[in-house]
């Protein structure tokens, strides 16, 4: 019979300490035998996460535990950023859902590849790092911008931006500082949805309506006009066609995608409605990106709305 080296009671302990997550190196100094560590964790009690990461069981493992997994992996001074990071601090949304991958950050002197459901980036900037939950995370204007170039789509940055921001998690130039002073590969569309709360980007984008509606061959509307129905103020328009009975809105706030602001999209559209107003309501970067797109569109709904008074 072999006789055993290590205390199964002090590995019991580091497991239940850590969540049942432990390394090799951390139950090797308990007296363990890589031997046997790699035999319980392939056909015994435990599983393995990661190289070099053991759980101490064989169910399923929580998001917690695939988090702590993912910090052991990484080593000394890794760091949650990303989306995970995110829900950590909070930062919650009605469409903002969790994907697997889990991106952490170590200092660039160290090495480490991404495996599995685990993320690595080196970074030389070094972040501000908080425990939250018992896990380090860096603060949500750096989780932020890292999710934004890890994955996730212009929609979805608009999700994790305005959710971040409605929040109070951090401020404009907070997030602006991440995304610009950060890693430039992969900011396309972090840069355009930053891009899509400032006034001037707006205002480009009215200009840009004015001169393409007055150029083509479509009814020409009331510009910046109150829409009145019936003595009710409904809305105000960017443009206004009342023999029509259709309003345009160049809409600096769809981006933000929090329930707050879908309510109030709503509200809106619920009282064009009513009025027995069409209302066509378009982001600023999306004229900017299609405008022939935003031109077809339009001129779908006059045409629908001239049938309708007709």
């Amino acid at each position: 019979m072999t006789r055993r080296t290590f205390d199964p009671v002090a590995v019991e302990a580091l497991l239940r300490e850590n969540d049942r997550i432990a390394t090799h190196a951390q139950l090797r100094a308990l007296g363990m035998p890589i031997k046997t560590i790699a035999r319980w964790a392939s056909r015994g009690p435990w599983q393995r996460v990661l190289p070099g990461v053991v759980a101490g069981h064989r169910g399923t493992l929580s998001r917690r535990q695939r988090r702590l997994g993912a910090l052991a992996y990484c080593g000394p001074a890794a760091v949650l950023s990303g989306e995970h990071a995110l829900e950590v601090l909070g930062v919650t949304g009605d469409r903002i859902a969790i994907g697997d991958q889990i991106l952490v950050l170590i200092p660039w002197t160290r090495k480490r590849l991404s495996t599995g459901f685990v993320t690595v980036e080196r970074t030389q900037r070094e972040p501000v790092v908080s425990v939250r939950r018992g896990l380090p995370v860096v603060p949500p204007a750096r989780a932020a911008a890292d999710a934004a170039r890890h994955g996730a789509d212009l929609e979805r940055i608009r999700e994790i931006f305005g959710a971040t921001l409605h929040q109070r998690r951090c401020t404009v130039e907070e997030l602006r500082e991440e995304v610009l002073d950060g890693p430039t590969q992969r900011t396309a569309d972090a840069r355009l949805v930053l891009s899509e709360v400032s006034a001037g980007v707006r205002s480009t984008a009215e200009a840009t309506v004015l001169r393409a509606i007055s150029a083509s061959g479509l009814p020409q509307p009331l510009w910046n006009e109150t829409v009145v129905v019936n003595g009710l103020v409904v809305g105000e328009a960017d443009a206004y066609w009342p023999e029509l009975g259709v309003a345009l809105e160049v809409d600096g706030i769809r981006w933000h995608s929090t329930p707050h602001d879908i309510r109030r999209t709503q509200t809106k559209q619920r009282a064009y409605a009513e009025a027995g107003i069409l209302l066509v309501s378009i982001a600023p970067a999306d004229v900017l990106a299609d405008l022939d797109g935003f031109l077809r569109q339009l001129g779908t709904t006059l045409a629908v709305a001239a049938r309708r008074v007709g």
